[in-house]
């Protein structure tokens, strides 16, 4: 198993980025407290000084992984910036959402997400910020499409909470959240949902 992660080039000891990438692809697979800074590094085909040279310690290093995914994920959903408000509704931001999650290189990233997410919450100080970003970031976004609507702040908790626990689900058993799956919560939010005049 080792030797078949280890094919092509491993990362340059100098290229801080790449090394961030490759962790996140060992960790996604191996949990981030069940290997130790040695054990990834040995994955990695790293030494172990290049990783406490760039991170310090594993704890730095877990730190660095949390921003990185965060940004990756960024990127991933960075379709949203060439939407014009006018025609963002639930069904762009919820089709939308599930394409890039299923998009080449967004599973790792997103595992590391909710287990980074699970961490935080029980321990915030580890990773400061974290929690914040990773729910107001995206319940403010859902806010966005029904700002007048009375349960505005409801509609956005069940909405994050929903497609979280789908991702969950999806993780657990690969296959089960298909499109029909995707178009029937939509349209369940759709009848809930008032339209909402942007005039």
């Amino acid at each position: 198993m080792t030797e078949q992660r280890r094919r092509g080039r491993p990362p340059l000891e100098g290229r801080r980025e790449e090394i961030l990438d490759a962790a996140v692809e060992v960790m996604a697979v191996h949990g981030i407290e069940a290997i130790s800074l040695n054990q990834l590094a040995d994955e990695l085909g790293l030494s172990t000084y290049a990783l406490t040279y760039h991170f310090g310690s594993k704890e730095g290093l877990l730190v660095a992984i949390a921003e990185h995914v965060g940004h990756h994920l960024r990127g991933e959903f960075g379709w949203l910036n060439e939407i014009k408000a006018d025609d963002l509704d639930v069904g762009t931001l919820v089709r939308g959402y599930w394409a890039s999650y299923g998009s080449t290189g967004a599973a790792g990233s997103t595992r590391l997400w909710l287990e980074i997410g699970i961490l935080a919450s029980r321990d915030p100080e580890r990773f400061p910020g974290f929690i914040d970003a990773m729910v107001d970031g995206w319940r403010g976004l859902i806010r966005s499409f029904v700002p007048d609507h009375p349960f505005v702040e409801d509609i956005a908790s069940i909405t994050f909470a929903t497609l979280l626990g789908l991702e969950l689900l999806e993780m657990a058993k690969p296959g089960t959240v298909t499109a029909t799956t995707i178009e029937g919560l939509i349209a369940m939010f759709e009848r809930s949902l008032p339209s909402v005049d942007r005039s």
